[in-house]
């Protein structure tokens, strides 16, 4: 079956669907918009699989029907496009699915819902013409595969569609892999190491909250103060990242806190943020990664629990139990004094650790890429295009 995928976070599931010889797999990467996190990756240099060009340019998006991407795609049985993909796909005449990753579906098709995350002035004409394509295309695809989070499930109903499928995110987990270690692996500083890569965004803002922007992660940085106030030996790193929403009230809050020793802020050097490969080290020194706080989890909870650590978030349970029938490993807090409460508890190397090993093969069960893709394949068999 020829597939092809547009969009850098398909990255995984095109790998995992040219595992199988029966499928003849393209990956298309617009150049202006390739992130730092899959430059480290050796086959994005292998052309027989991904396509990297100038494929979202304003000429392209102003007239989709004559852009040279479409073309391109008219060669597949089937397109799973992500981000501005749908606006081309739609014109190629073939079976498209549309695989949300977040602002393409929650703010992209809204300009005016979402006019306060952008710059102001002729930012607002470039999101008009781009939301009008973007709905255009959303609505022509054959069906829009996404998790059924309140974000999501609100956007849908909004453009009159519907979630038909839910793909889960695929991870590589050779890696994000747990540290081979040999012996006791317990830490031996007695310190309680905590990783929190996400942006920090808590400002109660009621457009954050209903497109899932709102990390609520304040509550991290209360609950971790009221862990170091009843003795627990733990220290919090947090990235530097300049697209953080509240990092400047974080820091203050941090410092308000009285633990501004115990906080570590990291920064990769680039605007353009870290590899896979050195976020997966990051992990893997932690004795605890944290998610978010808004209701749905992202790659944060993911790539955490496949390097075996617990993982501290809060996810909606309704719709968490209509994925997962069978549970989910995430130790869950929606206050303060209960991120403080989870801090305690995994202070216990040997809780650690057990939870740890569940969160491992969790992933791996439903999150590894190979698991994803074959997903994948059954969905399309399903639809009777394999």
């Amino acid at each position: 079956m020829r597939i092809a995928l547009y969009g850098p976070y398909m990255f995984e599931l095109a790998v995992g669907l040219r595992e199988n010889p029966a499928n003849d797999v393209r990956l298309y990467l617009d150049e202006d918009t390739l992130p730092r996190s899959l430059l480290d990756e050796p086959l994005i240099h292998d052309s027989s699989l991904v396509r990297i060009g100038p494929w979202a340019t304003r000429r392209a998006v102003l007239g989709p029907r004559t852009a040279p991407i479409t073309k391109l795609l008219t060669e597949f049985d089937v397109i799973l496009a992500t981000e501005l993909g749908p606006i081309f796909a739609q014109h190629a005449r073939t079976e498209f699915f549309f695989i949300p990753t977040g602002w393409d579906l929650t703010c992209g098709p809204f300009p005016i819902r979402s006019r306060s995350s952008r710059p102001r002035g002729v930012g607002d004409l470039s999101a008009v013409v781009i939301a009008a394509r973007l709905r255009s295309g959303i609505r022509a695809a054959s069906g829009i595969w996404g998790a059924p989070f309140m974000p999501f499930a609100r956007a849908v109903r909004r453009l009159g569609c519907v979630l038909s499928a839910d793909l889960p995110q695929p991870i590589d987990t050779s890696v994000f892999t747990p540290r081979i270690e040999s012996g006791d692996t317990r830490n031996g500083s007695g310190v309680l190491r905590i990783f929190h890569p996400a942006r920090m965004v808590f400002t109660p803002d009621p457009f954050l909250i209903e497109t899932g922007q709102w990390k609520g992660n304040d509550l991290l940085l209360q609950g971790f103060a009221n862990a170091v106030d009843q003795g627990i030996n733990s220290r919090l790193v947090l990235l530097d990242r300049g697209s953080s929403h509240d990092q400047m009230l974080a820091r203050r809050l941090v410092d308000k806190l009285g633990v501004h020793e115990l906080v570590e802020w990291l920064s990769s050097g680039s605007s353009a943020g870290f590899t896979w490969r050195e976020l997966a080290d990051l992990y893997r020194s932690a004795d605890l990664v944290v998610d978010e706080f808004g209701g749905w989890f992202g790659l944060v909870a993911l790539e955490g629990a496949s390097c075996g650590k617990p993982v501290l978030n809060y996810v909606a349970a309704d719709v968490m139990a209509s994925m997962y029938p069978d549970g989910h490993p995430f130790l869950q807090a929606q206050t303060a004094e209960e991120v403080c409460d989870v801090i305690a508890m995994l202070a216990d190397h040997e809780l650690r650790a057990s939870v740890g090993h569940a969160s491992r093969e969790w992933v791996v069960e439903h999150h590894d890429r190979r698991v994803v893709a074959r997903s994948c394949e059954s969905i399309l068999a399903g639809l009777g295009l394999v």
